[in-house]
C-alpha cells in the first residue's frame, strides 16, 4: 500500500495528521466521515484545515501506524515514510502541486508560503473558460511527484544501457578484428621453426665415415659455388646411379626458407643440391655412394648433423 494513501487513513481515523518539513492537516472530531461515493463526501473535503506550522519529527503512532498498515519492521517503516515526504517537499520547491488523495493539494505560493485548496488537484481548480489562457498540451504537463521520480530513475538507467551496449560493441569489434588479425598472420608467416633455423649457419662437416665421396661421380652431382645460386635450381636426373642413394634432408614450402638454407649448406658442402617440380615445394637433397645396409646408418648420422635434437627425419627419395 502506499505512503500517500496510508497518510489519508491515519487523519480520517485520528483527525489530525502532522507532516514534518510540511504542516499539519485536522478534521474537526464532530464531523462523521462520509464514503468517497456519499454526494455530502465534497462538502466533508471542505472542512480539512491546514495549518503550516513546523514539525520536526514525525509522530510516533504514524510510525507505528505505517509499520501496521504494510507488514515492515519499525526502521523500514520510517525509511518508507522520510522517502515519501523528501520527494513531496522537492515537487513543493520547483513549484509543482502536491496532491494528497482524499485530503487537498498543497502548492507554493510567490512568498514561499504554501496555500491549500481543499480536496481536488490545483490544475482542476482552474477556470479553463478564461480567454486570455493558451490550451495546454499534453507533452507539457508535468505528472505527480512519483512519475517524476520514477522517470528520473529511467532517464538514468537507459542512459546506462545505452553506454554498456556501446562498449560491448566496441570490445566484440576488437575480438574480431584481433582474431582475424592473428588468423591472417598464420596464414602468411613462414614456418618459425624453420626460419628460426636459416639463423643459424652450419658448424660442422659432415661425418666422413657417412658421407664419404670417394667414389661419388662429380658429373652427377651439382658442384656450383655458393655465389651463385640462381632462382632456378637444376633439375636432377630422376634415375638416381646405381650405388647412390637420394638422401632429402629437408622439404619446404617457404622460397626464402629453402634458398637460405640452401647457400649455407653450400658454403660448407657443395655436394648438397636443391630442386622444385612446381614452385612451391622446394626440396634439399645430396647424393651420397651407400649400400641398402648402410642407409639407417647414414640417415641418422644426416639428422643428428642437420637438424640436431629436433623431431625430423630425413627420406630416401627413389
Amino acid at each position: 500500500m502506499k505512503v500517500s494513501s496510508l497518510l489519508t487513513q491515519y487523519l480520517y481515523q485520528n483527525r489530525q495528521l502532522n507532516i514534518p518539513g510540511i504542516g499539519q492537516f485536522s478534521i474537526d472530531p464532530s464531523l462523521s466521515i462520509p464514503e468517497p461515493t456519499d454526494k455530502n463526501f465534497g462538502e466533508f473535503l471542505q472542512s480539512i484545515q491546514f495549518n503550516p506550522k513546523t514539525i520536526s519529527r514525525p509522530d510516533e503512532d504514524l510510525i507505528d501506524f505505517i509499520r501496521q498498515k504494510t507488514g515492515k519492521i519499525k526502521p523500514l517503516a520510517e525509511s518508507d515514510l522520510d522517502s515519501y515526504l523528501s520527494d513531496c517537499k522537492m515537487v513543493l520547491n520547483i513549484g509543482k502541486p502536491l496532491y494528497f488523495e482524499g485530503i487537498g493539494t498543497l502548492q507554493k505560493n510567490k512568498d514561499g508560503r504554501l496555500d491549500f485548496i481543499h480536496g481536488q488537484l490545483a490544475s482542476e481548480r482552474l477556470e479553463p473558460t478564461a480567454p486570455e489562457r493558451k490550451t495546454e498540451k499534453a507533452a507539457d504537463k508535468k505528472p505527480l511527484y512519483n512519475t517524476e521520480y520514477i522517470s528520473g530513475q529511467s532517464s538514468s538507467n537507459l542512459l546506462l544501457r545505452r553506454l554498456l551496449m556501446i562498449g560491448g560493441t566496441v570490445i566484440a569489434l576488437g575480438v574480431i578484428v584481433w582474431g582475424g588479425y592473428l588468423l591472417y598472420s598464420k596464414k602468411t608467416s613462414p614456418d618459425t621453426d624453420n626460419t628460426a633455423d636459416v639463423r643459424q649457419p652450419v658448424q660442422t662437416y659432415i661425418p666422413a665415415d657417412s658421407l664419404n665421396a670417394g667414389t661419388a661421380d662429380s658429373s652427377t652431382i651439382s658442384t656450383s659455388p655458393a655465389d651463385s645460386i640462381q632462382t632456378e635450381t637444376a633439375a636432377v636426373s630422376a634415375n638416381t646411379p646405381t650405388g647412390f642413394y637420394k638422401f632429402v634432408c629437408e622439404d619446404t614450402r617457404t622460397a626464402k626458407r629453402a634458398f637460405d638454407r640452401f647457400k649455407i649448406l653450400k658454403e660448407h658442402d657443395s655436394r648438397f643440391q636443391m630442386e622444385t617440380r612446381d614452385s612451391i615445394r622446394y626440396s634439399i637433397f645430396v647424393v651420397l655412394p651407400a649400400n641398402a645396409a648402410d642407409t639407417t646408418r647414414i640417415k641418422d648420422s644426416l639428422k643428428a648433423w642437420y637438424w640436431g635434437t629436433r623431431d625430423r627425419y630425413i627420406r630416401i627419395a627413389y
